[in-house]
């Protein structure tokens, strides 16, 4: 793309007292041709019959003020060629005359577009922030664990939510190491230290408070571009669910932990409450303990996408049957899977199966529809058109993906269309196309 230098004039016009042309120079942008035929011309006889009025005005103007305000005249080029500019008209000292600048009536309006679009764009900026900043208060302060944010220099309180004012009895600017016992301070520091290079950590239990109370402390560097401080998530250990407290990985029950494949249980906002030892090498944590409190789509899709879909239509149809997702592992693994899933009161069991460790080969005694359509189509070579093929092949994978994602999401079809990545619309138009009702 060229760049275009605005602030050049275009066309500067050397002018006498009467407003006859002296000299011209013109910029490289613009190809019209020499200029020498208007020497000694007046600047009115160039420009068409509207112009002539606004021309002396300039004139007048400029030798009365010193310099007149920008107006938009035709001009016309000895070539023929007529180019819209917006010229100002500045007096030189003496009886040196005027000097007319000129520049391209679009690059004057160009520049006042790009200063419209920017006011847009920061007043855009101005309530998306606004409205990220409403989200974080109501997330901040209306979590039931307490939250706290540390000045990462100084490891002081900057902010409080009132869970943890009700529950830790701490405030604005407190010392939050001095609130942690001395056998526990080590552990504390250590976490620090890889939020600040990972930009997040595991939880660790730390002692805290008078008397001294048993917390899981997570922590994550939450950069403010002017002071970094840390977010910390503290969950009492009294309150959390059987086996939560354990680091290793017995806290299942003795089936769960010796399943071949992940199982994870989570509450209904998504955190991991428990987990065995195959989620554990699954996700390529190094224990329990440094799971347990985060969210599942820490590891899951990553775009919290998929862990909404799931938790969903647990809500919905109390089960989940097959979904198709991706974990990510702490040091890079991707990994596909397939999801099924469970409730009961008020927790989650997820069965969380790697698709490629499971892959069979087709088995011979059955053909998928998909499968027959596009055999059907490769034997119709030589019967049919092109058009027609593509045609039948985008209804039988169209047919193909329908069915799946219904019945992945036990016929919810809402849910069906954000799986494949339709509207609801397009799907009801699909489904009636192909008689899928």
């Amino acid at each position: 793309m060229t760049t275009v230098n605005l602030t050049q004039p275009d066309l500067t016009l050397q002018l006498d007292r009467n407003g006859v042309i002296r000299d011209t120079t013109l910029s490289d942008r613009i190809e019209t041709g020499g200029l020498q035929p208007w020497h000694g011309r007046p600047w009115s006889e160039t420009v068409t019959a509207s112009g002539f009025a606004t021309i002396e005005r300039m004139v007048k103007d400029a030798w009365h003020t010193g310099v007149s305000a920008f107006a938009p005249v035709n001009q016309l080029f000895p070539s023929g060629a007529e180019l819209p500019l917006e010229y100002t008209t500045v007096r030189l000292g003496g009886d040196a005359g005027l000097l007319a600048i000129g520049r391209r009536f679009h690059v004057v309006a160009d520049l006042q577009s790009r200063l419209m679009a920017a006011q847009q764009a920061m007043e855009r900026d101005h309530w998306r922030l606004r409205d990220v900043e409403r989200r974080y208060n109501l997330m901040f302060n209306g979590a039931n664990d307490p939250l706290l944010l540390l000045d990462a220099a100084t490891l002081r309180i900057t902010e409080v939510n009132p869970a943890a004012g009700r529950l830790l009895g701490v405030g604005h600017d407190w010392s939050f190491i001095d609130q942690i016992a001395k056998s526990s301070q080590p552990t504390f520091h250590a976490m620090i230290q890889r939020a600040r290079t990972d930009g997040q950590a595991p939880g660790v239990v730390v002692q805290l408070g008078s008397p001294r109370e048993s917390w899981i402390v997570r922590a994550s560097l939450a950069d403010g571009g002017v002071a970094p401080s840390y977010l910390l998530h503290l969950t009492p250990l009294a309150a959390a669910p059987r086996g939560i407290a354990l680091p290793d990985r017995n806290a299942c029950p003795a089936l769960i932990a010796r399943l071949p494949e992940a199982f994870v249980i989570i509450d209904r906002d998504g955190t991991v409450r428990q987990a065995n030892a195959a989620f554990i090498d699954l996700i390529e944590a190094a224990s329990e303990a440094a799971v347990l409190g985060a969210r599942l789509d820490r590891w899951l899709d990553r775009t919290g996408n998929d862990l909404a879909m799931a938790l969903e239509l647990i809500r919905s149809h109390g089960k989940l049957m097959s979904m198709p997702s991706v974990v990510h592992g702490e040091y890079g693994a991707v990994v596909e899977v397939e999801i099924s899933a469970g409730t009961d009161d008020g927790l989650i069991g997820l069965l969380i199966r790697d698709t490629a460790r499971h892959a069979t080969p087709p088995r011979s005694g059955g053909v998928n529809p998909l499968q027959a359509a596009l055999a059907a189509l490769s034997l119709s070579v030589g019967s049919t058109t092109i058009h027609h093929a593509v045609d039948q092949t985008v209804a039988a994978v169209e047919q193909h993906f329908i069915r799946t994602a219904l019945t992945q999401t036990a016929g919810n079809r809402k849910a069906a269309a954000a799986l494949i990545g339709l509207s609801r619309q397009s799907l009801y138009l699909k489904m009636n196309r192909y008689d899928l009702e």
